[in-house]
């Protein structure tokens, strides 16, 4: 990294204050937990797409002491029991990232109204604060309200395609078991001869 590149960002973390190292934290959780449910929805949807969720159906019904095909209960019961572990996995995670994205701008006002104070404190002093107290409390209001900005967008447009993924992937799975039970349902045409 080149040194200019390293102060600016050392300056930048010190106008920012304890707000923004509270912001670099928040971001640091929000990117990981959002990358780690999007990794599990990816596999998830990998089974879903070659239709391995039914495998535990169809071995229950290839067994040699079972003749006939695969039952409509059992369907059901592996369905929900996929459904269980792996959607609801990811769907119970969405709205706790909702609340830690949506914290983040409210933490970068906070910085802000942070950086008011120290101005207005400065402003207050009169003449004799130095430029420096009212500079440093709008940098602070400045950096912090951009950081909380700048970490919740792009996580919430993630969330909201993370959202639309499990949306898809639940209907997908929905879809192959009205098919597969529909196809152990129907009966076969008897015909008079």
């Amino acid at each position: 990294m080149k040194p200019e590149i390293g102060n600016a960002i050392q300056q930048t973390l010190h106008e920012g204050g304890l707000t923004l190292y509270a912001l670099l934290v928040l971001a640091v959780s929000i990117y990981a937990i959002l990358f780690n449910v999007w990794r599990h929805l990816a596999a998830t949807r990998n089974v879903v797409a070659g239709e391995k969720w039914l495998a535990s159906a169809k071995v229950a019904s290839s067994l040699p002491w079972k003749t006939e095909a695969v039952q409509p209960r059992e369907l059901q019961r592996t369905y929900a029991s996929f459904e269980l572990d792996e959607m609801a996995w990811v769907e119970r995670r969405l709205p706790f990232l909702a609340v830690l994205i949506s914290s983040a701008p409210l933490l970068g006002l906070l910085g802000t109204v942070a950086g008011m104070l120290i101005t207005f404190s400065g402003m207050a002093a009169g003449n004799q604060a130095p430029i420096d107290t009212i500079s440093t409390g709008i940098s602070r209001a400045l950096v912090t309200t951009q950081a909380g900005l700048v970490i919740a967008i792009p996580a919430a447009f993630l969330l909201a395609l993370l959202k639309r993924r499990t949306e898809t992937t639940h209907l997908e799975m929905q879809r192959q078991l009205h098919s597969h039970l529909s196809k152990s349902l129907t009966l076969p045409l008897i015909t008079n001869h």
